[in-house]
């Protein structure tokens, strides 16, 4: 992924701000797959409140501000990635009553197997700000191999 633009289409866009507002307070999560020609959004299911009530210790924040993937989702639409020879576009979430940073929690999400690396270095990340309930901005974020970091790249809706 080039720092050039990352390019989303208006009704990708419009699909996971609406999801966005839906889920406020709560952050929302999920995966844009596709190709050159197309691209599909897959809501996931943000568990960060069940696991936070089932083990407080462990996941001391909640959902509106953590996010947690439901794994079984997550892995469906890896799966179908792969079973229909697509590709892992984005990985977007919001922020409620935030702004749309890549925080210190969201690179160790992204870096989940080698904190030196991304699970997934071809992929853009799309943070969402939601400010009482509606959408602020958007930020969009992609690795960058020389700095061993992500960075701010201009995002671009068609």
């Amino acid at each position: 992924m080039t720092a050039a633009a990352v390019k989303m289409k208006r009704a990708t866009m419009e699909a996971i701000v609406a999801q966005a507002e839906r889920d406020f307070p709560h952050e929302c999560c999920g995966f844009v797959i596709g190709n050159d020609h197309a691209e599909e959004v897959r809501p996931i299911a943000n568990i960060q409140n069940r696991m936070h009530a089932q083990d407080p210790a462990a996941f001391p924040r909640d959902a509106r501000t953590a996010f947690l993937m439901e794994p079984k989702e997550h892995l469906a639409v890896l799966n179908e990635v792969d079973d229909r020879k697509l590709s892992l576009r984005t990985v977007y979430h919001s922020h409620p009553d935030a702004d749309a940073y890549f925080s210190p929690t969201d690179r160790r999400q992204a870096c989940s197997f080698d904190p030196s690396e991304p699970d997934y270095p071809d992929t853009a990340y799309v943070v969402l700000s939601i400010r009482a309930g509606k959408f602020a901005r958007a930020a969009a974020f992609t690795w960058n191999a020389q700095r061993k970091d992500f960075v701010e790249t201009p995002l671009t809706v068609e």
